[in-house]
């Protein structure tokens, strides 16, 4: 799975459009000035959190991380299925070994 030319090319084009030709077509007034800033930085910035969000997706930095009770509690909510092999499993967490089966 990698990152698409077509959406990073769309979305490039939109904010390109919006903070390089859509600043040069405003009419004139006392405020051109202001708005034309507003719009640069709005695009740059929009498009780079945007760029950021997309690209994270490829690689993300933090995963899922569940405990095996949760997991557990998790099976039994959802199907309400869950026999007592599930409990006998022996797990090692570090160097410490436990069994679930005490727990009961």
């Amino acid at each position: 799975m990698g990152a698409d030319a077509v959406p990073i090319a769309v979305v490039t084009g939109f904010w390109a459009v919006v903070g390089i030709i859509l600043p040069f077509i405003l009419g004139k007034g006392p405020n051109k000035g202001v708005i034309q800033t507003v719009l640069v930085i709005t695009a740059v910035t929009s498009w780079l959190f945007w760029l950021l969000c997309y690209l994270h997706q490829m690689n993300p930095l933090i995963g899922p991380q569940l405990h095996n009770t949760t997991i557990l509690a998790i099976r039994y909510l959802w199907d309400g299925t869950l026999s007592l092999d599930d409990f006998n499993e022996t797990t090692t967490t570090g160097t410490m070994e436990t069994t679930t089966a005490a727990a009961i």
